[in-house]
């Protein structure tokens, strides 16, 4: 099992053709394994974590791999068209129209509110 990131990698260079996908999840999960039996002070800690970040990526480049090209490459054509209605119809909402003196009234009122807090 690989213990640092660039054994991990010298071991993918060496074995990722003769390796199924599924082994090297094992293994990677056998690295989560140690980690969480080792104690953070651990020498061994930063390595196997520098590890299981280059399992994680190979995995992660196999995946990608094996999707179509298609659905990797989606075209704005393949997307679904923008919905830009408004969300709330303002012209149904009525807006009480206020004389000058109730505006000031109102006014004077928050200053005093915010006065006292």
């Amino acid at each position: 099992m690989a213990t640092n990131g660039e054994s991990a990698r010298k071991w993918l260079e060496a074995n990722q053709h003769k390796t199924s996908p599924e082994r090297i999840r094992q293994i990677r999960d056998n690295i989560v394994t140690k980690l969480q039996q080792l104690d953070d002070t651990d020498h061994e800690h930063d390595g196997l974590l520098e590890a299981l970040d280059v399992m994680d990526g190979h995995l992660l480049q196999l995946e990608q791999q094996s999707k179509p090209a298609a659905q990797s490459d989606s075209s704005p054509e393949d997307l679904p068209p923008l919905d830009y209605s408004p969300l709330v119809n303002h012209q149904e909402e009525v807006v009480p129209q206020l004389s000058a003196e109730e505006k000031q009234r109102r006014f004077q009122a928050l200053l005093r509110k915010g006065k006292t807090q």
